[in-house]
């Protein structure tokens, strides 16, 4: 992943079509391009917004986390253990509330593309529930277990 390139296909994206737990996702691509940098404390900080903005608390997930997962992942490739807790956090977020669309409803149709593409990346969480990292491997359990959990 080059910066230029990562920053070019952000830009590719019409934020303004999508939601956080905030409003409008126009601050989003920064907040990814934060998570991308080579500051650790830069990085952190982003997922702590990222968290906030895309699946806050666990209990709400955003429009904005679909276009924004394949940058997460990208980052999560090349991120060390301290980073890589905070993204499948986020991660995990978007697996529990992709289960169910909001106040327990069917998931709408973002939603079931988030949890689709999600799925599609069960190996990867899969390995990681055999990490070192307690806290990884745990975070993985959980998305493993709630992406193996039907939705109609």
């Amino acid at each position: 992943m080059t910066a230029q390139d990562y920053k070019r296909r952000l830009d590719d994206i019409d934020w303004a079509h999508f939601q956080t737990a905030y409003g409008r996702a126009d601050d989003v691509p920064a907040e990814l391009l934060r998570l991308a940098s080579s500051d650790h404390c830069t990085a952190m900080e982003a997922t702590h917004k990222l968290w906030c903005g895309l699946c806050h608390q666990h209990a709400y997930v955003s429009s904005a986390a679909l276009p924004a997962l394949p940058f997460i992942l990208e980052v999560l490739d090349s991120a060390n253990d301290e980073l890589t807790v905070e993204i499948l956090d986020i991660l995990t977020g978007f697996a529990i509330c992709s289960t169910l669309g909001p106040k327990g409803a069917s998931p709408n149709e973002w939603e079931r593309n988030l949890r689709d593409k999600l799925r599609n990346e069960l190996p990867r969480f899969t390995v990681l529930t055999s990490h070192g990292n307690e806290e990884i491997a745990g975070f993985a359990e959980r998305i493993v277990e709630n992406l193996n959990t039907y939705v109609a």
